[in-house]
């Protein structure tokens, strides 16, 4: 009998992880936590389901997202010995309780402190310098609950408790996405350079350039993470290379944006390495394919004229259109780093994909451009 996972979650993570578990020869249903309501496996079907029933089904539970409502269901969920990476949901969506675990770590952080009054703010400002990003301790994605506080700015009236640190003038964003199995075994993908707009990711650069030296720290960094909480499946940790240091953002136990490329881009895609790393099967370090970007789709209706472009890839999540939303992603794969920037600006038409104009300036083997946290 198939090995039958649930996915905490109805977004494009959960219908990615359906479409890996289909080649391992996994059953992956869906759960829409806020309606609980079943969607098995990429089907828009919606079933109504019991606690005891999901669990009686499944014999693994993972989620796609971190912030899950507080309700009978998923209390019976999150609390079965099915869920089993339970210790980092209960303690990483908390943004300061993630700060502490990686003070205890000794994994650096952009210096910060709690701040709910005026009188945490001049605290942290004492500390960490008067620019700031103050951000709610929970929920926010994609540049949303944070506020950049400028030297006098007071506090904004913050709808719930929050954290503020030192804003980086950082030279790149990168990010690296590993997986670890219940046995302690843990694989990487190489480092990875972001670029956002407005707060939001746009384009990812697969492996970031010259990050070599930055590899092996970064993996012994996140691997003390995935330790301490004896976390199995896929992670992702956000970091700010500055230039002179590298600095931790933020985590995300999970499958992650930053990682999409990985399903052309590698012999072993982010999706599948957290099924296998969950299921107990082999866990071998992923293989490149080449150099390869992954471009968000954001707010706009699917062009044909994507896929014209050689060695392109579309990922479409079959979602409503409205300005802001990411409705789909495209990998692009190429030998090298001048051809893929060649079929990058053959896609200039895509809204909000940021390509750099210079060739290799600095970091980036497709340019370089100061940046301020987001």
């Amino acid at each position: 009998m198939s090995t039958r996972i649930l996915v905490l979650g109805q977004g494009q993570l959960g219908l990615m992880l359906a479409e890996a578990g289909v080649r391992l020869g996994l059953v992956v249903d869906r759960l829409d936590p806020d309606g609980e309501r079943l969607l098995p496996g990429s089907s828009d079907l919606e079933l109504e389901v019991t606690a005891e029933g999901l669990l009686q089904r499944y014999s693994v539970i993972t989620a796609e997202r971190e912030q899950l409502p507080d309700t009978p269901l998923m209390r019976a969920l999150l609390g079965s010995d099915r869920f089993v990476n339970n210790p980092a949901f209960e303690l990483l969506p908390d943004r300061l309780e993630q700060k502490r675990l990686l003070d205890r770590l000794e994994v650096p952080t952009s210096p910060w402190g709690a701040c709910d009054s005026e009188a945490d703010l001049d605290a942290v400002r004492r500390s960490a310098g008067a620019d700031l990003r103050v951000k709610l301790r929970r929920g926010g994605y994609d540049g949303r609950g944070q506020w950049h506080l400028r030297d006098g700015e007071g506090l904004p009236e913050l709808p719930g408790p929050a954290i503020a640190e030192a804003s980086q003038a950082f030279r790149r964003e990168l990010s690296l996405v590993g997986a670890r199995t219940a046995n302690g075994k843990t694989v990487f993908y190489p480092l990875v350079e972001n670029i956002h707009r407005e707060g939001m990711l746009r384009l990812t650069l697969a492996p970031a350039a010259r990050a070599e030296k930055l590899q092996a720290r970064a993996e012994d960094w996140l691997e003390r993470i995935m330790t301490e909480l004896d976390y199995s499946g896929v992670m992702a940790m956000e970091l700010f290379d500055t230039g002179s240091q590298l600095l931790v953002n933020e985590l995300a136990p999970r499958v992650h944006n930053s990682g999409h490329w990985t399903q052309e881009g590698a012999s072993l895609c982010q999706f599948e390495l957290h099924l296998r790393a969950l299921c107990g099967l082999p866990c071998p370090r992923p293989c490149l394919r080449g150099v390869s970007a992954m471009v968000n789709l954001v707010g706009d209706p699917l062009d044909p004229a994507w896929l014209e472009i050689p060695d392109t890839r579309l990922h479409w999540y079959g979602k409503d259109v409205r300005p802001g939303r990411k409705l789909g992603h495209l990998n692009v794969m190429a030998s090298d780093h001048r051809q893929l920037r060649a079929r990058l600006l053959a896609l200039r038409g895509v809204p909000g994909l940021l390509i750099p104009e210079q060739d290799d300036p600095g970091p980036s083997a497709l340019g370089e451009r100061p940046q301020r946290q987001a």
